[in-house]
């Protein structure tokens, strides 16, 4: 897939050739859904091509244990054969990297994860026996006096989204628990029999909620997913299917790293040397792309791209293998690209290193990106989070992206982060649940792995040190930010217009939108509710 640019500072004609290109996918799918996805085109780019599926991975996106896909970390195997193919043609393919990290899964085989983004059948009919079960679950609902229903917490002045009784039945369970656990309990079992993962979204996110509230008040939840129950951090090829899942259904992670990239791009201009620092660093996806972006400049490309790579959390506590793989990677495409690309890992924590570290030169121009992964340093004390941007800061950096999910769940007490974090959860599955079919195992299962552990380290048992499911929204993020000594960049009107077009992509277009929040953030929404936002400083 190819996406052509008029020059380095605009890519909005990356939105509009995805939509072409995927309305024709979607005609060609409807007429010849039997056949396989072709491979991607070998023929050389012209000028100011830029790649096409955009990051995509998801920078919370996991790598599996890299012997796994590896034999050897720097040698070949299917995996770079797949790499090898996609960087021969020019052209980035994120799903065909995405799909190289599954085990030793067909790359380009005809799959229904590639058509998720345009099936929205409608949800099946349960069996009788099952359907009379369900009623009378929700029957027993404990009614919701009106003086104590609560809209949840959000961004939207006008937010609706917990009015589904079942919802509102947990809410009261959540101030409840606060008072009477007895009580809480007892209400909570009832909004346990009518919360099911199989079901619409508010039974669905019911579901995970009951199961965190369950085990906050001491009562047990269900099993932990095959993913996390030895440790959240480490991956698998089945959370790695699960990222593919996600990021093939929504726009998220694809907004983040589009816009992000815009940013680095104007911020280095015809910069010779670039200097990239990652924190968080995993596939390096969101990097091929823009790799493609600086090769393809009227100014000529930079004589050298170096990125010095922070692991994210999610990369474990071994990350080298992993940060190999992603280093042969990222060096092979830059090389058929004829771009002098060095990757440096930096297998220290974050808040162990200091400005040294990252051997800035003096001709360097240093792009800083924190991209879905500053809110772990998240805590009762905003230090660890002021040292990490403070070190930032020292890098003189000419641009600093920073994405974020849009969702105070820091500083919040119990109830109202419940409440807060309730109203996200139940966006999030309303926009699945336009794109993928509510029968779909992999929707089950990318919701269970992905969302229920985040949902429980959110609002379970854990608090104060213990409680590591922390987020902050944009005023937090503007706070901490400002007080290190950053000034907001206002995104450009390219990186806005055609993060507004890549949304016309997916069938539930008209229900996504973008909404500007002072004083320089710019956050995707599903109706209306912000959900994930990005901005630039310097």
């Amino acid at each position: 897939m190819a996406y052509m640019c008029a020059d380095s500072g605009n890519l909005m004609a990356i939105a509009q050739q995805v939509i072409q290109q995927q309305q024709q996918q979607h005609q060609q799918q409807q007429r010849h859904h039997h056949l396989p996805l072709p491979m991607p085109s070998a023929q050389a780019p012209p000028h100011a091509q830029i790649p096409g599926s955009l990051p995509y991975g998801g920078a919370s996106a996991v790598w599996p244990h890299a012997e796994h896909f590896f034999s050897d970390v720097f040698g070949a195997s299917a995996a770079d054969a797949v790499f090898s193919d996609l960087a021969a043609s020019a052209d980035f393919d994120s799903d065909g990297w995405m799909e190289s990290l599954i085990g030793e899964a067909p790359v380009f085989q005809d799959s229904d994860l590639e058509r998720l983004i345009f099936t929205t059948p409608p949800p099946p009919v349960p069996p009788p026996a099952e359907a009379i079960a369900a009623a009378a679950a929700r029957a027993s609902l404990p009614p919701v006096a009106s003086a104590t229903q609560a809209a949840c917490s959000s961004p939207s002045a006008s937010d609706d989204s917990c009015s589904a009784p079942i919802l509102q039945s947990l809410l009261a369970c959540s101030r409840a628990a606060v008072t009477n656990s007895r009580v809480a309990a007892a209400e909570l079992a009832k909004v346990r029999a009518a919360a099911t993962d199989s079901g619409d979204p508010a039974e669905r996110v019911a579901f995970y909620f009951s199961d965190a509230l369950a085990r906050r008040l001491g009562r047990g939840g269900g099993p932990a997913s095959p993913a996390t129950a030895s440790d959240p951090r480490l991956a698998s090829d089945e959370l790695t299917l699960c990222y593919k899942t996600l990021n093939d259904a929504c726009p998220y992670s694809k907004f983040a790293h589009l816009t992000a990239n815009q940013a680095i791009l104007e911020a280095t201009g015809a910069a010779t040397k670039i200097h990239i620092v990652d924190f968080g660093i995993v596939q390096g996806i969101q990097w091929a792309a823009l790799l493609q972006a600086l090769a393809t400049r009227p100014e000529g490309k930079p004589s050298r791209v170096r990125i010095s790579g922070v692991p994210s959390p999610y990369l474990g506590p071994h990350p080298a293998a992993s940060l190999a793989a992603t280093s042969v990677r990222l060096r092979d495409f830059a090389l058929l690209l004829g771009v002098d690309f060095e990757f440096v890992p930096l297998l220290r924590l974050a808040h162990e290193l200091d400005g040294s570290d990252f051997s800035v030169e003096p001709d360097e121009v240093v792009a800083v990106n924190f991209m879905l992964q500053l809110y772990h340093l998240l805590g009762d004390s905003d230090e660890p989070v002021r040292r990490v941007l403070r070190l930032a800061k020292s890098l003189n950096p000419a641009v600093v992206t920073l994405g974020e999910y849009e969702v105070s769940l820091n500083r919040a007490g119990f109830v109202d982060r419940f409440a807060n974090a309730l109203s996200y959860y139940r966006s999030v599955f309303e926009s699945l649940d336009v794109a993928m079919a509510r029968d779909s195992e992999e929707r089950v299962t990318m919701e269970r792995c992905m969302f229920g552990e985040r949902i429980r380290r959110a609002v379970g048992p854990g608090e104060g040190a213990d409680r590591t499911g922390r987020m902050a929204g944009s005023s937090e993020w503007q706070a901490l930010m400002e007080w290190c000594g950053f000034e907001p960049v206002r995104l450009s009107n390219y990186a806005m217009s055609q993060a507004d077009l890549l949304l016309w992509n997916y069938d539930s277009k008209y229900k996504y939108s973008l909404v500007e929040l002072q004083p320089a953030f710019l956050s995707l929404a599903w109706e209306k509710r912000p959900l994930l936002t990005v901005s630039a400083w310097r």
